[in-house]
């Protein structure tokens, strides 16, 4: 629909000079370019809404079932718990190398600077991964009982079976987000938005056919499955652009196997620092009774629709374009930044406004089936009208944080982390034990605050003073 929608606006409205020479100075002017400059990168995005909206459908069966095989129960909580250590050492890995080899190769662009940079890339990613399988093998139950000391025994020893499971998928996900990066340089986004939808059937259908059998360890196959189909189909469609673009008569030099850590390893002190965050979060969630963990996570599910639906697509498909006006004009750039910040936080405040006053029918539609129950759907829906207040800020948090990419600040980003980590701690530590898992709540959303003030502090200093 929005595709529509935008032609027939650009019909009456054109980005172009009119008969009246004064017309675009007026205020119906101003206005009707507004309107272009709101619709345009909506009409851009409309092309992958139906990945997107698949993605989401699946997203929701998969927390459907997850929610009534499992409900609020200790294993979730450890399942849940453990998705923060690898999520670290795989998708935050990925992301790092993705950022880092969009910012460097993206200026550019085309199949022959990614051929040279993604194979050696790859190499030294071998090695990273062979050290992190390693290190996991290692040490899981001192990580385990290091981060969540009020796990009990039985928790404990799931959790650092379920660690070393997912030890394998690690590899895969890290090695598709490196892949993802040189396919969103050639303009190929469609197998990122529908890797959310490959876990998810993944994991739909191993807790359907396993989970009397497995039970929670079903959750995690899948989880392991789904890694390692989107790494496959990244890997198909790469070979498949490069091989089918024409290759240069003399082609410049390859790459060392470590060139992109440089920036990928200042990114991925940021994603450590959020690994941080999401573990404290979790870990004080420990605190409080058995099924704090869950809810916090299914809370966390449905603020992330939004950020799947609107946010996430805008903010893919502007990068590798934020890197080339950046790199161009920083005029252009920041035009760039400022339209898509006050589109996105216009949004996700209607959004809130939608959620925080209709949060316990929105969990009850949602996942009040088998042993999700009542109880569940209110303790949860008390924890989503609250966290919802951050998504305005997670947004804006994206746009700053992929501007800072672009000029090839790497710092900035890790700084705003390092903040939301601090508050984080310190509040939630204060909060916790004197208001229950709202003040987890206030906690996580003061968090988001500051680091999107922090980022967006740090960034205008530094246009101004370029």
């Amino acid at each position: 629909m929005a595709r529509p929608i935008s032609l027939s606006l650009r019909s009456v409205v054109s980005s172009g000079r009119t008969g009246v020479s004064d017309l675009d100075e007026a205020p119906v002017g101003g206005l009707r370019r507004a309107c272009i400059d709101i619709l345009g990168p909506l009409r851009e995005a409309s092309g992958y809404s139906l990945l997107t909206a698949v993605a989401l459908a699946l997203g929701f069966v998969r927390e459907l079932t997850v929610a009534s095989t499992f409900g609020l129960s200790s294993q979730l909580d450890v399942f849940v718990a453990i998705m923060t250590i690898q999520l670290f050492f795989g998708s935050q890995i990925g992301n790092a190398l993705e950022a880092a080899f969009i910012s460097r190769v993206a200026k550019e662009g085309g199949a022959t600077a990614v051929s040279r940079s993604v194979k050696p890339a790859l190499c030294g990613l071998l090695l990273v991964n062979l050290a992190v399988v390693v290190f996991l093998l290692a040490s899981g139950g001192i990580l385990v009982q290091s981060f969540f000391p009020r796990f009990d025994a039985m928790q404990s020893t799931l959790g650092v079976r379920t660690l070393h499971f997912l030890v394998v998928p690690i590899v895969f996900a890290s090695t598709a987000g490196l892949l993802r990066g040189a396919l969103s340089v050639l303009g190929s986004f469609a197998p990122g938005f529908a890797a959310g939808s490959i876990i998810s059937l993944c994991s739909i259908l191993s807790i359907t056919l396993w989970a009397d059998s497995l039970g929670i360890d079903a959750l995690t196959l899948g989880v392991a499955a789904g890694n390692v189909l989107v790494m496959l189909l990244f890997a198909f469609q790469l070979v498949r652009l490069t091989l089918s673009a024409p290759s240069e008569a003399k082609p410049p030099a390859r790459e060392g196997w470590f060139v992109l850590w440089g920036g990928a390893g200042t990114i991925l002190v940021g994603e450590l620092i959020y690994s941080a965050v999401a573990v404290t979060e979790r870990s004080l969630a420990s605190w409080l009774p058995s099924g704090s963990i869950s809810a916090i996570f299914y809370a966390s599910t449905i603020v992330s629709v939004p950020l799947a639906l609107l946010v996430i697509p805008l903010t893919t498909m502007a990068f590798p374009r934020m890197v080339k006006a950046f790199g161009q004009d920083r005029a252009a750039g920041l035009a760039l930044l400022r339209k898509q910040g006050l589109l996105l936080f216009g949004a996700s405040l209607a959004v809130v406004a939608i959620v925080a006053f209709f949060a316990e029918p929105i969990v009850e539609l949602v996942f009040m089936r088998g042993k999700f129950s009542l109880e569940h759907v209110r303790f949860t829906a008390s924890i989503l009208s609250i966290t919802i207040w951050a998504l305005p800020f997670m947004s804006l948090g994206r746009v700053f944080r992929n501007s800072c990419y672009a000029l090839s600040d790497y710092r900035t980003p890790a700084v705003g982390l390092a903040m939301q980590w601090l508050l984080l701690a310190g509040l939630g530590a204060v909060l916790v034990p004197l208001v229950g898992v709202q003040g987890l709540a206030l906690a996580i959303v003061a968090g988001e605050v500051v680091t999107s003030v922090t980022m967006g502090s740090r960034l205008a200093m530094k246009l101004r003073s370029a």
